[in-house]
């Protein structure tokens, strides 16, 4: 395991909080966007990680999809066993209430994140670079950066 070490601290918001996307991380959306229709089963152990997170730390769900799908989002968690709301505060950047989950658009402060496109910065910008370019099918090998087909 790599990465960078977020303990919880009281005095900051940032810490107290892990964000986690939903679209391929916590309900499976392999037939395709299909009009923003939720239509998915929960990711094999999705749920239960959730709740175990919820015991620890507030816990957001961080999604790409505009607005009007997130109380779909909220019901689908409801659905499943979880309060959750739609975050509806222009200006917030934290989220720290550990019994509801938050619906939002925005990378609020955290802890870390889960997402499952996501590239990790472990401070090297060849890797970083080399992996996005890999990622963005760009190159055939995430080693070698800059090769493009």
């Amino acid at each position: 395991m790599s990465g960078t070490v977020v303990p919880y601290r009281s005095e900051s918001a940032a810490t107290q909080a892990v964000g986690i996307d939903f679209d391929l991380t916590l309900v499976q959306h392999d037939r395709g966007w299909q009009d923003g229709r939720i239509y998915g089963e929960p990711i094999p152990g999705a749920l239960e990680a959730l709740r175990a997170l919820l015991e620890l730390r507030a816990v957001f769900v961080v999604t790409a999809r505009s607005r009007e799908h997130h109380p779909n989002i909220a019901d689908w968690l409801r659905g499943h066993g979880f309060d959750a709301e739609v975050d509806d505060d222009p200006d917030r950047s934290h989220w720290t209430t550990r019994d509801v989950l938050l619906v939002t658009n925005k990378k609020l402060g955290a802890a870390c994140y889960i997402d499952d496109r996501a590239v990790t910065f472990s401070g090297d910008w060849n890797e970083a670079l080399a992996t996005a370019l890999h990622r963005m099918a760009l190159t055939t090998d995430p080693a070698v950066q800059g090769e493009r087909p």
